[in-house]
């Protein structure tokens, strides 16, 4: 592979990435949105199905935007070590930071919408 099409490919990474990661935060939004909205309303019934919804697609979402981001960082590394730029930007690994950003969201979206259920218990 030449250094442009390499260049190109980890391009592509990223562009993906965002394209995922944008998605896995519009699943968050839409089910907190959905939570805080008509959560205390749902049947038994309907809070199961949003919540496997929800924990599929977020869990999907959000496992591809990190399996997308760690090969985008390889190639990055990659790239950058054959290219002979002096000035070359130095490369930071945000794996372990997004990790953390996905499951806060993920586990953030579950325990809202438990208060929001627990708050309808309580009146």
């Amino acid at each position: 592979m030449t250094e442009y099409e390499l260049a190109d490919y980890t391009a592509t990474l990223m562009s993906n990435f965002l394209s995922a990661i944008t998605i896995f935060f519009s699943i968050v939004t839409a089910y907190v949105v959905a939570a805080f909205i008509s959560g205390d309303r749902l049947t038994k019934l309907q809070l199961v199905v949003v919540n496997a919804t929800f924990t599929i697609a977020a869990g999907v979402m959000g496992t591809l935007s990190f399996l997308i981001f760690s090969r985008f960082f390889e190639l990055a590394r990659l790239t950058q070590s054959q290219s002979q730029s002096p000035i070359a930007t130095p490369l930071v690994d945000f794996g372990l930071p997004l990790a953390i950003l996905i499951i806060a969201m993920y586990i953030g979206g579950l325990i809202f919408m438990w208060s929001v259920r627990r708050k309808s218990d309580d009146a």
